[in-house]
């Protein structure tokens, strides 16, 4: 048994087809990863508050209902506990004032949503490596 902990990668994304997604491609990446998956930016900071231990990367979607993402990541980021947590948007979005006003406000990185499964395990790929997702 390994005496290093999982990397905790959280899940931002109202669309469940995407969550399955992403989800499948993070465990092709790295079957060891503990992934949390929440439906908008309005369950992601009492999740904070109640999670044992801190995500090592957020995946936040923008287009949500109730709380976008650029609303959560306003949150997260006036939060001092939880400024330092990455968050790398993925959406649907590839508008440059969407990419310009997620840099504004804190996110780490900003990446349109791949078309197909192998674009999106190389996406995770890179983000796992960026990231430090090791196994």
């Amino acid at each position: 048994m390994s005496s290093i902990n999982p990397a905790h990668v959280w899940i931002v994304d109202d669309d469940t087809d995407d969550q399955y997604l992403f989800e499948i491609a993070l465990q092709r990446v790295n079957p060891s990863i503990a992934i949390k998956l929440l439906s908008d930016g309005e369950e992601l900071l009492p999740a904070l508050r109640q999670s044992v231990t801190l995500p090592n990367l957020i995946i936040l979607d923008l287009n949500m209902p109730r709380v976008n993402g650029f609303e959560a990541l306003e949150q997260l980021r006036a939060d001092a506990v939880y400024r330092e947590i990455p968050v790398v948007v993925l959406t649907t979005s590839s508008s440059y004032d969407d990419q310009e006003r997620a840099g504004r406000l804190g996110a780490n990185g900003f990446l349109t949503k791949p078309p197909s499964m192998d674009l999106l395990l190389v996406l995770f790929g890179q983000l796992a490596q960026q990231w430090e997702l090791h196994q």
